[in-house]
């Protein structure tokens, strides 16, 4: 925003039919042209311009034109009160100009209504009221307050986890500003996650989205909190691990799991399926109602309608609602009302528990291998299965075997609610049994070698190509 310039102006200057531009350039050339200006008092403005908005307010005093000093911005001796009046007006610019460059030091917000409110107190005699520069903390608390009324709960809790990682850094590192949030706290807090919080990238670069959408929250604030724009260059590193999922035969033996009485595990085991048959998030699924499940238009199958939020905006996912899911909604729907939630009474920590207690009794024990990195260097876990099993899985199940039982992605995401294929690859698993088997039938049946009439090895490439 350009710099406003104050400066005081008259109301009424010429008599009525007077050729102003031809006037105002003979006063410019020195020639007296008080037969041209208007003969009675009129009023004293101080003025200015907010961005292309116009701005005048009334001294409270008159003059006349004659008596004016265009070019000194103040009355000629002639006037007869010129001192009082050049003292009263001196005093006022004074203050206007001081308390602008207060809201300018303190980048505090400036507008026409703001600039008004400044030439009319200084007139009056009022201080303008020095706004304390909000600091990075508030910022970040009036920030949390704000996504809390319409974000979800989860995302918060992810904001949440990565102010706990901030305040860690403050304590050993330096505080933190909006100033400091350059490309020196960048390197300097990844440093510290891989050293100090020993975070995997994936966590890292989590923590750096959340920054940088903080961040931009605060620099978009009407009181632009934040005017250092080197976040925009933070970039984390994300890191792809192999998903884990279960295969056909896990997902079955999961399904037939045996509770044994035990109303916990049983209702962990229907959440964690129904999941794997829907493919949606944890959070959602813990927050289906009754009336949120619905029959489909022109059909007897049932659906989900879930409204999922992105940002400020809501928009609805429809959910098949397959035959395994429908029998386990049919036995929790019984005896609730329609505005009732479905699954109650377990939490996430109480879910993740008993699935992988689940997981390990059905024996989804395969040794396997989970590869992640922490900068460049390698972290690698070999262990059963289960213990690599949570809720996430579910979803994470439920597209893999929909795609290798061919679905076609751009399908699949309109149920996930993914916005695009892209987003939707790190939930996709592939089944290296089968894999194994096609690429061997496909080489087999087509590949590098056929036998010939007298059963010997030929091979089908190119001859220049053999060795």
């Amino acid at each position: 925003m350009r710099k406003v310039e104050f400066y005081f102006l008259l109301d009424r200057t010429f008599i009525k039919g007077t050729d102003i531009l031809t006037a105002k350039r003979r006063r410019k050339a020195g020639k007296n042209i008080d037969s041209s200006y208007n003969p009675n008092p009129t009023s004293i403005y101080i003025g200015c311009s907010v961005n292309s908005v116009y701005v005048k307010v009334n001294t409270g005093w008159k003059i006349k034109p004659a008596e004016w000093d265009f070019v000194q911005q103040e009355p000629f001796k002639k006037y007869q009160n010129h001192l009082e009046l050049k003292a009263f007006l001196q005093k006022a610019m004074l203050k206007v100009e001081r308390d602008y460059l207060i809201l300018l030091t303190n980048d505090a917000p400036i507008n026409a209504k703001i600039i008004k409110g400044i030439i009319v107190r200084a007139l009056s005699g009022e201080k303008v009221k020095e706004t304390k520069k909000i600091s990075y903390w508030q910022a970040y608390e009036e920030f949390l307050t704000e996504k809390a009324k319409g974000t979800k709960s989860a995302t918060i809790v992810k904001y949440n986890s990565t102010k706990t990682a901030l305040v860690g850094f403050e304590k050993t590192n330096y505080h933190l500003t909006f100033d400091k949030m350059s490309m020196q706290f960048y390197t300097d807090f990844k440093i510290y996650s891989m050293e100090t919080l020993k975070h995997l990238n994936n966590t890292i670069s989590k923590n750096l989205r959340n920054i940088k959408t903080f961040l931009a929250w605060a620099e978009i604030h009407p009181k632009k909190y934040n005017t250092n724009t080197d976040y925009k260059r933070f970039k984390g590193e994300n890191d792809e691990p192999e998903p884990i999922y279960l295969n056909e035969s896990e997902l079955k033996r999961f399904e037939n799991f045996d509770a044994k009485g035990s109303l916990s595990q049983q209702k962990s085991r229907d959440i964690f399926v129904f999941q794997c048959y829907t493919g949606q998030r944890i959070g959602d699924v813990l927050n289906v109602r009754k009336q949120d499940i619905r029959l489909v238009e022109d059909g007897p199958a049932k659906e989900w309608v879930l409204y999922q939020q992105k940002g400020n905006k809501k928009y609805p996912i429809y959910i098949p609602i397959l035959d395994t899911a429908e029998e386990i909604l049919n036995r929790y729907c019984k005896d609730i009302k329609d505005g009732d939630l479905i699954f109650t009474g377990q939490s996430n920590v109480m879910l993740n528990k008993n699935i992988k207690k689940i997981a390990k009794e059905v024996k989804i024990d395969t040794i396997i291998t989970k590869v992640n990195y922490c900068g460049r260097n390698r972290i690698q876990e070999t262990k059963p299965k289960y213990n690599f099993i949570g809720s996430h899985t579910a979803r994470k199940t439920f597209i893999s075997l929909s795609l290798q039982w061919g679905m076609r992605p751009e399908q699949l995401k309109s149920i996930t609610g993914h916005t695009s294929v892209k987003q939707m690859s790190p939930y996709i698993g592939a089944e290296k049994n089968k894999l194994i088997s096609d690429l061997k039938d496909k080489w087999n049946r087509n590949g590098m070698e056929h036998t010939n009439e007298s059963g010997e090895a030929k091979s089908t490439l190119p001859q220049d190509n053999q060795q």
